[in-house]
């Protein structure tokens, strides 16, 4: 099977899985989908991308964590793990000298992971919640899929060629001139917004979806990695899916409640 083929059978069956997941699933089995398997296996994932010493001492201790999310999901679970997890980083022995940066990559990239996790958990609780995830997820994948395109036939300025030589300027308008009106008709559409914040809210979520993606870049380019794991045919890892998506929709939903 060429590679091709392995990305659009893996995307295929992974948007029937999401699909059911996010909508059919009653919501005490929803929670427990989200805390248990989603989160904890890119959890695992990260800490296997960082090659934290004695791995599975960090895989086994976010274990409670999600377990305290699962019961009762907000934001003050994050600290007491970002404290426990950087002692056991700096006392736990390792045949090499701690990496504080690859701590801190690490530290960066998992709280972004948690912050998405909180925002679908909360979101998912009202109709316009779930319309809002749905917007900004969709925007994203707008925006990814024209930039490819656009860029290939017209880029020719790069975005960031330190972290990632394949974007380019050309790329990121392109991916807001088509992202930004498919998040603008789902929101207008649902009654959630009116067409001025609509539009300017789809902005920035094309653009931290952008930086979502360019953090998790310049993490593996540090790594010297190309994927964050192997977990899906032809896509990668986990994160190599949701890079843009765990910026962008925690960052979304946080203009929205404020607006």
């Amino acid at each position: 099977m060429s590679e091709l083929s392995k990305r659009v059978l893996t995307a295929l069956v992974l948007l029937l899985l999401i699909w059911g997941w996010y909508f059919h699933l009653p919501e005490v089995w929803f929670e427990s989908a989200l805390s248990l398997v989603i989160c904890l296996a890119a959890t695992c994932e990260l800490v296997l991308l960082m090659r934290m010493p004695k791995p599975v001492w960090f895989m086994l201790s976010s274990l409670p964590l999600w377990l305290l999310f699962l019961e009762r999901p907000e934001v003050i679970w994050l600290l007491p793990a970002m404290l426990v997890w950087f002692a056991m980083f700096i006392f736990i022995p390792d045949s090499e000298a701690p990496s504080f940066s690859r701590f801190f990559a690490f530290a960066w990239l998992f709280s972004w992971l948690y912050l998405f996790a909180l925002a679908i958990s909360v979101t998912h609780a009202t109709d316009n919640g779930r319309m809002l995830v749905i917007g900004a997820c969709l925007a994203v994948w707008a925006s990814d899929t024209a930039a490819y395109f656009v860029g290939r036939k017209f880029g020719k300025r790069k975005l960031c060629p330190a972290v990632s030589p394949g974007k380019s300027v050309e790329g990121m308008f392109g991916g807001l001139f088509f992202g930004v009106p498919v998040a603008v008709i789902c929101w207008t559409s649902a009654d959630l917004l009116s067409w001025l914040p609509a539009v300017l809210l789809a902005m920035v979520t094309v653009l931290t979806g952008v930086l979502g993606d360019l953090s998790e870049s310049a993490v593996k380019r540090m790594l010297g990695v190309k994927d964050s794991g192997r977990w899906l045919p032809g896509h990668g890892g986990i994160f190599d899916r949701i890079d843009a998506i765990i910026m962008a929709v925690p960052v979304t939903w946080l203009l929205w409640s404020m607006l």
